[in-house]
């Protein structure tokens, strides 16, 4: 089966990505099937971690069944998920053949975008094990942080030695048709003139900016540009604890 799934922390830019790729015109895009993903259940503390092992017979053939009705005669079926960033192993185990694509941004922007989702009373976007403890001993940002570093450092192990394309998001908003062709490369598409179309509406300025269809809902006017936004967003204070956090990781992926 020609498929392709994209996995990347929450708020890192799946969405834009994905429907990047939805607009050629030989793809058929899906949008998070949650359901039908966790049909191996759920991860320990009631995480979104699943390993191979939950991939039994019976949830491979089931996963594999419906997406095959989904991707109908479109030429490539692409699924954009970011639970699946915590579920790599599992997802290659139920997709051994797909193509992987995983989006990475700036942890401390990804930090700011994720409040409205899980830097408050509620949890609405995907869990790492240690989510119930750091719902009880963080907050906002600060928390939204070490969301984000548990998740990279989860995703970068499992996927050391796995065949993928790594995409940046500020290569994404900064230079769309660049991106959009290594993508197309990528998944041995042809250029698209929608596709390119597409390129015009992604920006870096907020200003009357295109948003992710599904995604308004996290979106807050709080910043002028996307890449860079924790330098508007974040406290000195909060500043200093979130790059002592992440100074490492953060170099490691090459930021500065």
């Amino acid at each position: 089966m020609k498929i392709a799934l994209m996995v990347g922390c929450a708020r890192s830019g799946t969405s834009i990505l994905g429907e990047l790729v939805g607009a050629h015109p030989d793809v058929k895009l899906v949008f998070e099937a949650h359901d039908v993903w966790e049909l191996g259940g759920m991860g320990a503390n009631e995480s979104h971690r699943l390993t191979a092992g939950r991939a039994t017979a019976p949830v491979v053939r089931r996963i594999r069944d419906w997406f095959e009705k989904q991707k109908g005669s479109a030429g490539l079926l692409v699924e954009k998920n970011p639970r699946n960033t915590l579920r790599i192993p599992y997802v290659r185990r139920i997709f051994p053949e797909a193509k992987l694509i995983h989006i990475v941004r700036d942890g401390r922007d990804v930090a700011c975008s994720m409040v409205p989702g899980c830097g408050g009373v509620e949890w609405s976007h995907l869990r790492p094990r240690s989510w119930k403890t750091l719902m009880a001993q963080a907050k906002g940002p600060v928390r939204c942080a070490l969301v984000w570093k548990e998740i990279l450092e989860i995703a970068l192990e499992d996927l050391e030695d796995v065949p993928h394309l790594q995409v940046r998001y500020e290569d994404l908003v900064g230079h769309p048709r660049q991106t959009a062709d290594a993508l197309l490369e990528f998944l041995e598409l042809d250029s698209a003139p929608a596709v390119r179309e597409f390129c015009g509406k992604i920006q870096n300025a907020t200003a009357g900016a295109y948003h992710a269809q599904q995604q308004r809902q996290w979106y807050r006017d709080d910043h002028h540009r996307r890449v860079g936004r924790w330098r508007e967003n974040l406290s000195a204070e909060e500043q200093r604890l979130i790059n002592e956090q992440l100074g490492e990781l953060l170099r490691r992926l090459g930021y500065e």
